[in-house]
């Protein structure tokens, strides 16, 4: 044992740091890959936000906030994640027209577009693999009911970097999301907003309501309004000016 510990100590501090980075690079590795994985996803999202034996109170009052829609009518879901908000519209309108999921991560969209497809099969389903925000070309003026599932909030709280860095990039992302919305469309965006202690840093994280509906409003947005909130959860909506 004195051997061990004389060999631990007499480790250089170019091999303890490139240990410590090892360690790092594994916890990171760890923390990060699951959210990606689709079935991870589905298992974890709903335990953590709202128990297993019911979808997230909010995603549910977004849909009942919903206006009757039809078979004139195209949801376009952004940030679509494995479907499950674009799903409740599904069995809630089964006369739906036209679907547009849109979601960076490919494996995720799949079974979206699969859950989407058995639910409505009669209905056009395309599934659009980028990240709102990036820059990306997205098709416009297409969304009669646009939806955002709890994803710009959590996007800009983990960024690196500053509040203006996340601002930076929620605008961009508001830019495309209008784009998407003919004119007179409506959008229903469905957060986690700010704990209240996290008012006044500077450091990338959430918004506080007064913050989101200014950025909305900012968009170029108009009528933003909360229809539902509960504690920290909110569903907006807001509608592109005709």
């Amino acid at each position: 044992m004195a051997e061990r510990r004389r060999g631990a100590r007499g480790q250089g501090p170019t091999r303890r740091r490139a240990q410590d980075r090892d360690i790092l690079r594994d916890v990171t590795t760890c923390a990060d890959a699951p959210w990606d994985h689709p079935d991870w996803y589905d298992l974890h999202d709903t335990t953590w936000t709202a128990g297993p034996e019911r979808e997230p109170e909010h995603y549910r009052e977004a849909v009942l906030a919903l206006p009757p829609l039809d078979r004139d009518d195209h949801l376009v879901d952004i940030g679509a994640g494995t479907g499950k908000l674009a799903a409740l519209v599904a069995r809630a309108y089964p006369r739906l027209g036209r679907v547009t999921l849109i979601d960076p991560n490919r494996d995720k969209l799949d079974r979206a577009r699969a859950r989407i497809s058995e639910l409505l099969p009669g209905t056009t389903i395309e599934a659009i693999v980028v990240e709102v925000g990036g820059g990306k070309a997205l098709p416009t003026g297409i969304a009669t009911i646009a939806t955002i599932g709890s994803v710009f909030m959590p996007v800009m709280e983990f960024r690196v970097g500053t509040l203006a860095d996340a601002l930076a990039w929620l605008r961009a992302a508001h830019v495309e999301v209008l784009t998407l919305l003919r004119p007179g469309a409506r959008l229903y965006d469905v957060e986690t907003l700010a704990a209240p202690w996290a008012h006044g840093s500077t450091s990338a994280r959430r918004l506080a309501m007064p913050e989101l509906v200014a950025e909305l409003l900012r968009a170029g947005l108009t009528d933003v309004e909360c229809v539902y909130r509960f504690r920290d959860r909110v569903v907006l909506r807001a509608r592109r000016r005709c």
